[in-house]
């Protein structure tokens, strides 16, 4: 019956589609009963996942205040940025999980110790998206001027890095904010610059432009897209690597993982944040898009899973997903809600990468995911030795919570009790989850918690679970790190004419 119900609901590939084999179904819908008991449960839930992230701040409140993060084993510090991430990473998260004490707290922190001198050598990517992100979202839930501050402060001490490459604008991979002005790119990668970095500051420079005024945190982050805009293009996709002084690819490389994920993620989320206002970006992500499912999606033998290989050249993949990979469900299902003219083929593509990343944590010992996942010629998924650790990543239940969102299917917010159960039984210490080094052997821990398993991994969770809805998809844009910014009319900025294709 289930056969013929998918058979019945699927529609001919439109023309244009390249993947004929997956065409476009309508997704099931929980009836209202079903959605009303999944709630009750939801209830439940939802303060389950509230206590797990209580237990962590106290935790970190205790043990590591004001560090980077807290070592969930044994209770020492860990700094590697000097910001305070956990801390930063978290306000948005005591504000929608209700913890107002605790945000006051915080916002203390950040008020009176909070600065900059200290970081050195430090990863301009994860500044934007932890810090600056973190900052700008607790000044757009809260309107307490003090993050905006103390963002646009951070942000001014990072401009010099758009200034070592002036002909092109390409900002450093390393920098420092003690006044020394070191900035390099990192010699494994031949001192080019990485996709995902540069093609991830926009979000928060272009909402930062829009809240101080400040066009100069705009044209930085716009410089990016119009340096990639129309480049030759490998399967018209993305490389993974550019010079920063030539702006030349230097790979046919493309990820839908590490190294590029967020590149693509961030052209659909600036024509929403900008309440599609630049309807170049949305054209780049659609292009995008068709170029991934023609030559990078596969599907398993015998299973039938759906997944996103890398690709290394035209005609040649390399059969793995990585875990981060799983958030493209999600963002094709954002993209799926605007009357595109491949909406229902984005969202039959979203549930079955979310039914994908699921399989990534059902099929291990522990429940809980590794890093990526081999699908050796094609075959059905298996844990590589080399990346059966899980650091508690957000990305698939990520895609859970926007699935749900959208569907209310209750299936997903099945899946992401599993997840959260898992974590529970097998990462669970005193003070948060613990990284596992072997998903197949979980008594193995690793004395380590990002301040992305907090700040995203529980905050996700948390939403899925949340009947309230506190942050609807059709006003907030969360950044990468989970950091959720209000759109904006964006006309003193985009009046001018679109970047030009090269």
């Amino acid at each position: 019956a289930d056969v013929a119900a998918a058979a019945a609901a699927a529609a001919p590939a439109k023309a244009g589609w390249p993947l004929p084999w997956l065409p476009p179904r309508t997704l099931r819908r929980g009836t209202e009963a079903e959605v009303n008991a999944s709630d009750a449960l939801a209830r439940v839930r939802l303060e389950a996942v509230r206590g797990a992230f209580k237990r962590a701040w106290g935790a970190y409140r205790k043990h590591a205040w004001g560090m980077d993060e807290i070592k969930p084993i044994s209770n020492k510090s860990h700094d590697w940025l000097h910001l305070g991430a956990t801390m930063i990473d978290c306000l948005d998260n005591l504000w929608i999980f209700g913890l107002k004490a605790e945000f006051d707290e915080a916002k203390e922190w950040v008020a009176t110790k909070l600065s900059f001198s200290r970081a050195v050598g430090i990863l301009m990517f994860e500044t934007v998206i932890r810090i600056i992100g973190g900052l700008l979202s607790a000044f757009e839930l809260s309107r307490e001027a003090v993050f905006l501050r103390k963002a646009e402060e951070l942000a001014g001490l990072m401009m010099y890095s758009f200034k070592a490459n002036p002909e092109t604008g390409v900002p450093c991979t390393t920098i420092s904010l003690d006044g020394s002005r070191r900035c390099t790119f990192p010699t494994w990668t031949q001192r080019n610059a990485i996709l995902a970095e540069f093609g991830t500051i926009q979000l928060e420079f272009k909402y930062l432009a829009h809240h101080t005024g400040r066009k100069e945190f705009w044209e930085v982050a716009e410089r990016q897209i119009r340096n990639v805009r129309g480049r030759t293009q490998p399967a018209g996709l993305y490389p993974n690597f550019m010079s920063p002084k030539t702006l030349r690819w230097t790979t046919t490389k493309v990820s839908m993982g590490a190294l590029a994920d967020s590149f693509y993620e961030y052209l659909l989320k600036q024509w929403l944040l900008t309440q599609r206002t630049e309807p170049y970006l949305r054209t780049m992500f659609d292009e995008a898009m068709l170029g991934m499912a023609r030559s990078m999606v596969a599907r398993s033998t015998p299973s039938e899973l759906v997944y996103i290989a890398d690709y290394v050249r035209e005609g040649k993949l390399v059969h793995k997903m990585d875990h981060l990979a799983c958030f493209a469900g999600g963002m094709l299902a954002v993209g799926a809600q605007h009357g595109g003219e491949f909406d229902r083929e984005y969202m039959t593509l979203a549930e079955r990468i979310g039914e994908t990343c699921y399989e990534f944590y059902r099929r291990t010992t522990s429940g809980l995911s590794p890093e990526f996942m081999s699908f050796v010629g094609g075959s059905d998924p298996k844990v590589p030795r080399n990346a059966a650790y899980n650091i508690g990543r957000p990305e698939a239940v990520e895609t859970f919570f926007i699935m749900w969102y959208y569907t209310r299917d209750p299936k997903w917010r099945e899946m992401g009790w599993e997840v959260f159960s898992s974590f529970e039984r097998h990462a669970r210490t005193p003070s948060g989850w613990a990284a596992l080094k072997d998903v197949n052997n979980p008594a193995k821990l690793d004395d380590k918690m990002e301040s992305f398993v907090l700040a995203e991994t529980m905050k996700y969770l948390f939403l899925l679970f949340d009947s309230s809805y506190p942050i609807p998809l059709d006003k907030y844009v969360f950044n990468t790190e989970a950091h959720p910014l209000g759109t904006f009319d964006a006309s003193a900025f985009t009046s001018a004419a679109p970047p030009k294709r090269r």
